[in-house]
């Protein structure tokens, strides 16, 4: 029998079975669960993002966005679930950040969840069934969610938010009127009700079954101009994953709308770069990657949409003679001006690797943390604000339109080598993602760290963070004071963050070697858990 968890005292996990990495216990044990069931890295992702929807309300939830790469090692897909704006305004007659009209997109994490569940059956050989994969979440909404570090960390930074939303005030103040404290439990029977009539009618009940008709009228006494036809129109897509060359190996992320593009935009610049000589942690190290990924937030600011309704050429977009043309405009001596707006947003990023080797790499979110703060009629399901995320320009390839997905920010990403060494890697963090992404790739690749090196490596934030209002370069204060002070003769407005500071994002790492051996580890930041499969294999049933 698979009991033992194979963690280290570093929090790493590993294993030559599967593993599975997510941002809390509840979640990464509902995964390793179905894992020793003999369920798939899909079906393990699967458990372990229906968990987390209930003990990690305040990043992600039944009513988000969500992300998938799927790679065997060999070739990877990608799965776009994302909800669209409905065919009116909500009734206020424009979109607001928070309450019912930034709840304006219907949410697309459930259609992904049915089409990730379908490749698992039809490919991957699982024979296991929605009972069997959001059970663990049922008995989580039914016999308590343990209320997390980092919940309790949004608890007080959004105190007056949910001081104004009843629906938040459920979940995060306890039977004395206060905040829920870190390991308290609370309940969530209408979210466990709603779980089990998806754990009896299958996931799309949510957009065309009893969740859904409760879901409209729900809508209709917000007001937030979602109809139950906008969720039968709701659609998860199967597409090709857009990857470039990276040193020796290749780098995956998400294609428009995803701002995994320009991920990948400034990693294909830095290729051009010799970073391995540089000094790890060094100035010359900071200045490329900020100065990189600089010009491409511009680029997404000013171009990203849903390439439905304004086309993007990504031929051009990741070809070698662009990536030349974007590390010629970095000055290695000089920081560029930095005058772009800010896209704060929150997710969960969570990762199953199977004894197979094959693994799911998944990004959920709310947007914004807490969402919308609207929980829905009856059901439970606390809704996505990712209709925030347009363009109030009605000329911008990014503004509001009827069935338009919105821009969005999240990137999972992968990067598989010649060697058969394989990274797949995540964050949370708007803007914040893709700079968290650039120093785990660089650390990973080009320094050859160690995961655990990798995850405690100084991070930085271009912009304004969550609660600053301005737009400087912020490092963490493990960063040399030395390369700071230098930094700022380049040019950089330099602010600091704590050492190891939750607002540099929440990531995780699997890795696979080349033999066939895994590890997991996430981020110190925050408090996330990654297990692993003991090395006797024998199937427990559920």
């Amino acid at each position: 029998m698979i009991t033992e968890r194979n963690t280290t005292d570093s929090g790493k996990a590993m294993s030559c079975g599967g593993v599975i990495c997510t941002p809390h216990q509840q979640a990464s044990e509902a995964g390793l669960k179905i894992l020793n069931a003999g369920g798939t890295a899909i079906d393990a992702a699967l458990a372990a993002s229906a968990a987390l929807c209930v003990a990690f309300p305040h990043m992600t939830g039944l009513g988000g966005d969500a992300m998938w790469l799927l790679s065997d090692g060999h070739k990877v897909d990608a799965i776009l679930g994302l909800g669209q704006a409905g065919q009116r305004l909500p009734d206020a007659g424009s979109i607001s950040e928070r309450g019912p009209a930034s709840a304006a997109t219907t949410a697309g994490a459930l259609r992904s969840w049915s089409l990730a569940q379908n490749l698992s059956r039809e490919h991957w050989g699982s024979l296991l069934e929605w009972k069997d994969l959001l059970a663990p979440a049922i008995d989580i909404a039914e016999q308590g969610a343990v209320v997390s570090q980092s919940q309790v960390f949004w608890q007080d930074q959004r105190a007056e938010l949910i001081a104004g939303a009843p629906g938040l005030q459920r979940l995060c103040y306890g039977e004395d009127n206060q905040f829920r404290k870190e390991g308290s439990t609370f309940l969530q029977p209408e979210l466990a009700k709603t779980l089990r009539q998806l754990a009896h009618a299958g996931v799309d009940d949510f957009y065309d079954g009893e969740v859904a008709s409760a879901l409209a009228k729900g809508f209709a006494s917000i007001g937030n101009g979602l109809t139950e036809e906008d969720l039968q129109n709701t659609q998860a897509e199967l597409v090709d994953p857009i990857k470039i060359r990276y040193r020796e190996g290749y780098l995956f992320n998400m294609p428009p709308p995803s701002q995994g593009l320009y991920t990948l935009r400034a990693l294909h610049a830095l290729d051009r770069a010799d970073i391995s000589a540089m000094e790890n942690g060094g100035t010359d190290y900071y200045h490329h990657l900020v100065e990189a990924i600089k010009l491409q937030l511009a680029n997404r600011n000013r171009e990203l949409c849903d390439p439905l309704f304004s086309a993007i050429d990504l031929r051009s977009q990741l070809s070698a003679a662009n990536a030349d043309a974007d590390f010629a405009r970095i000055d290695p001596l000089q920081a560029s001006v930095w005058q772009e707006p800010a896209h704060p947003a929150d997710t969960v990023w969570f990762a199953a690797t199977d004894k197979e080797g094959r693994t799911a790499c998944v990004i959920q979110s709310l947007f914004h943390d807490f969402g919308s703060g609207c929980l829905i009629g009856d059901t439970g399901v606390l809704w996505l604000n990712r209709a925030a995320g347009f363009n109030a320009d009605p000329t911008h390839p990014n503004a509001w339109g009827p069935g338009k997905r919105v821009a969005h920010t999240l990137n999972p990403s992968c990067y598989l080598a010649d060697n058969g060494e394989q990274f797949y890697f995540g964050t949370q963090g708007g803007d914040g993602q893709p700079q968290t992404q650039m120093v785990l790739a660089t650390q990973l690749i080009d320094y050859s760290q160690s995961i655990e090196a990798a995850l405690h490596a100084p991070r930085f934030l271009q912009g304004r963070s969550f609660f600053g209002s301005t737009e400087n370069l912020k490092l963490e204060a493990s960063v040399d004071k030395t390369v700071a002070s230098e930094l700022e003769d380049r040019g950089h407005d330099i602010e600091w963050l704590p050492v190891l500071s939750p607002l540099s994002g929440q990531a995780g790492i699997i890795r696979i070697h080349p033999d066939g051996r895994k590890e997991a580890m996430h981020d110190p930041r925050g408090d996330g858990v990654s297990l692993g499969q003991s090395k006797e294999l024998t199937e427990v049933p559920l």
